[in-house]
């Protein structure tokens, strides 16, 4: 009788890494579905698709995200934008006033493909939930604050 553990073939990091004539550019998908594996980076990729310009700053992704600490939300980002899932953009903090949001965040466009391509994080029903929230003066102007230029 074979047992299971006689057929597995074992895989070693480097073909775990071997990555067929891809560009440093292009998303992984197998490396991208991997960083969505915790509940918080899937929250933030949902806040990100549901927001009314799809490129929040961390301060709206803090108050969609209540009970996660910013310093989560930040390391989820990092993550998240090493993966090639997010991107960020930033404007220049001496042309802002105190309070006003600089760092803002969005989907790649291969995440958004790779994601459409398997019915993930479907914009509609995103949109729908955080329109549905109710919002603080505040929000409301960090969600009609300038954004950068994404590149």
């Amino acid at each position: 009788m074979v047992k299971q553990s006689d057929i597995v073939v074992p895989l070693t990091m480097s073909a775990l890494e071997h990555r067929h004539d891809r560009h440093d550019d292009e998303l992984d998908p197998i490396e991208a579905m991997s960083a969505l594996d915790t509940t918080t980076r899937k929250n933030i990729v949902g806040v990100i698709v549901g927001h009314p310009t799809s490129t929040p700053s961390k301060k709206e992704l803090a108050y969609y995200l209540p009970d996660t600490p910013d310093s989560t939300i930040s390391s989820n980002l990092s993550i998240l934008e090493e993966a090639g899932i997010i991107e960020s953009a930033s404007h220049e903090r001496a042309d802002l006033e105190k309070g006003e949001p600089y760092r803002f965040f969005q989907l790649t466009d291969a995440a958004r493909d790779l994601f459409d391509r398997n019915g993930l994080f479907e914009e509609a029903a995103y949109k729908n939930l955080i329109e549905q929230t109710e919002k603080t003066d505040d929000i409301e102007a960090a969600e009609g604050a300038p954004r950068p230029v994404f590149t």
